[in-house]
């Protein structure tokens, strides 16, 4: 509310603050019936919280810039040769005549078993090796000869993978290090064959093309990390947390991921029933299909976990997709994902791709929605979730998602030439009956679908000293989407007693204005839209006798002079309809009671 010179005197006799109090009033009764899923935890009910979560990391500074590093017996040239993103910014480093030990250094500051890798291309020789001074049997050897990259010998509690990148050369060489500690040195080291001891001493005067050190633990050999670039400092970015509930039937007390690291409470969150009908929401897995593209998992997510797949463009002509049918129960219908760009800036398209071909663009990089029928919300650390909305009566229609470029505005962009190396991060995909996205349902990794229950909030007049007669209502609500959604309802229970505050659209968003409709005892009182409302955050509604006025954020009161009081107002419903359903789809923040008709100057000044 507003506590302002202005606000009235009178005290309300009972006020839910949710976003500074994060709890239920003991007087109140909220419920969610939540269902055990049929897959291993986490939950199928999400949320933002005001934890944050390690989101990327790299321990190496200067990671592009590899001439900068400490150098031993070696020559470097920089920005010699185009980089596995296609930029000229790889490195050349030449062995200097002689027989040494010739290598390249960084100090790393890093967590217990890290995981140490680096983009290399044989220039005229094509062995490294990658070394920590942890332990002296630490190490791995790489051979990049072109078309046949391989891992060699490794030493001790060490293991090691290679993998190609696009058809250029590149390999992106991994070890894995079972060292304890904090403070290490990571080395690239030319070594004259796969089968080299560590820091074995070479006569090479040979070239090798290095580019994008990075260290972590966040990932393993099954599932590496997606590179993540660093300058002068270390790389390391912090993002808002989307956790499950913890217990079945919890209320989500929701924070707001777009807030710049800041915590700001949103309130509590009121849903209704949805279910997410696409099956292995945590993997894209099963009946997922992709096209002139790769996938695997290789990013924290959103959740905090690591478990964002890289969607990476093949090197051919033809469209990138990420594909999946799914059954449809008809009418409105939304997509959505949470996505990143990887590597080169690219967008992705949102289509369904068997029946309607509508599809939606978003530009991740300016967090901007390109063209169709959608939106984009920034979820912190370059993540967004991006959402398509259209009708359709097919009963399996297809869920595609589209690598194009960065210039690209239209699905038919899909079909170009990828570099191997760039694409998208994606995680979290949903498809709803409904015209948006609600929060994110986890499907796990079976094929099925997963449903989260309605929600419902409540208190009883006769539990906060609401006894009849003449009374104000105040609330700070956010969102109001879908059916008619509910702001509140005070009412016996049934059609015949109520005041209710609603957007008046079967299909309402935040362009609808909030509506203040009345009945007693079956007859109608009187219907108010609330001026200036659509965007409002705070809605009030006086009721007396033959005196009713409405009021959002401080702007014009509206009245009505004919109205009766019901004397069986029993119940105040929070975010639903007279019976828990129809609800917000959205937050309250606050809500208050007052046992009287406020005047017209104090609903504008608790508004305002």
């Amino acid at each position: 509310m507003a506590y302002s010179d202005n606000f009235p005197a009178q005290r309300p006799v009972f006020m839910a603050d949710f976003a500074n109090g994060g709890k239920i009033d003991p007087r109140a009764t909220f419920s969610r019936a939540d269902t055990p899923p049929t897959y291993a935890a986490p939950s199928a009910v999400h949320y933002w919280s005001n934890e944050k979560h390690l989101s990327s990391y790299n321990a190496f500074t200067k990671s592009e810039g590899i001439s900068n590093w400490i150098l031993n017996n070696v020559t470097p040239t920089a920005n010699a040769v185009v980089a596995p993103d296609g930029n000229t910014t790889a490195d050349t480093i030449a062995g200097n005549s002689g027989t040494a030990d010739k290598y390249v250094v960084s100090n790393v500051v890093y967590d217990d078993n890290p995981v140490i890798s680096i983009y290399a291309k044989a220039g005229t020789h094509n062995f490294i090796q990658i070394v920590t001074n942890a332990h002296s049997q630490h190490y791995a050897n790489f051979d990049l000869t072109s078309g046949a990259g391989s891992v060699g010998d490794t030493g001790s509690s060490t293991t090691a993978t290679i993998q190609a990148v696009g058809s250029t050369g590149w390999y992106r060489c991994i070890a894995r290090f079972e060292v304890t500690g904090s403070s290490y040195v990571g080395r690239v080291v030319l070594v004259d064959s796969a089968t080299s001891a560590r820091m074995a001493v070479s006569a090479t005067t040979g070239t090798v093309h290095l580019w994008g050190a990075m260290a972590n633990n966040q990932g393993d050999l099954t599932n590496i990390v997606a590179y993540q670039s660093s300058t002068g400092q270390i790389h390391r970015e912090y993002a808002p947390t989307l956790k499950s509930v913890a217990t079945a039937g919890q209320p989500r007390f929701e924070y707001d991921p777009s807030a710049d690291g800041q915590s700001v409470a949103k309130g509590i969150l009121i849903e209704g029933q949805s279910t997410n009908l696409l099956g292995n929401s945590a993997d894209f897995g099963g009946s997922w299909q992709i096209l002139n593209a790769t996938k695997s998992i290789e990013a924290i997510g959103p959740d905090g976990t690591l478990s964002a797949i890289a969607f990476r463009e093949g090197t051919n002509s033809n469209e990138k997709r990420l594909f999946s049918y799914f059954n449809n129960g008809g009418g409105n219908v939304t997509f959505s994902v949470y996505a990143k760009i990887l590597g080169n800036a690219r967008r992705l398209v949102i289509r369904e791709a068997i029946y309607t071909g509508l599809s939606a663009v978003f530009d991740l990089a300016t967090g901007t929605k390109v063209s169709g029928n959608g939106s984009i919300e920034s979820v912190g650390n370059g993540w967004h979730r991006c959402q398509l909305n259209f009708s359709s009566s097919q009963p399996t229609p297809g869920v595609a998602f589209y690598i194009i470029p960065a210039d690209g505005e239209s699905y038919t962009a899909s079909a170009f030439a990828g570099d191997g190396y760039s694409g998208l991060l994606l995680t979290m995909p949903q498809a709803e009956n409904q015209s948006f996205a609600s929060s994110y349902i986890n499907t796990g990794t079976g094929g099925g679908a997963a449903t989260r229950a309605a929600e419902s909030l409540s208190v009883a007049t006769a539990d906060i000293g609401y006894t009849g007669g003449p009374f104000t209502i105040v609330s700070e609500t956010a969102g109001g989407q879908g059916y008619y959604p509910r702001a509140f309802t005070l009412t016996n229970g049934n059609l015949s007693n109520r005041v209710v505050v609603y957007r008046d659209s079967s299909s309402a968003s935040g362009s609808t204005n909030w509506l203040a409709y009345c009945e007693s005892d079956g007859s109608f009182q009187g219907a108010l839209t609330i001026p200036s409302s659509a965007s409002a955050g705070k809605l009030a509604v006086s009721y007396n006798t033959n005196d009713v006025s409405v009021c959002a954020s401080g702007g014009t009161v509206a009245t009505d002079s004919s109205a009766v009081i019901s004397d069986a107002l029993t119940t105040l419903r929070i975010g639903t309809n007279y019976i828990g359903a129809e609800q917000l789809n959205g937050h309250c923040k606050r809500i208050a009671i007052y046992n009287e008709a406020l005047s017209d100057s104090n609903l504008q000044a608790v508004t305002s």
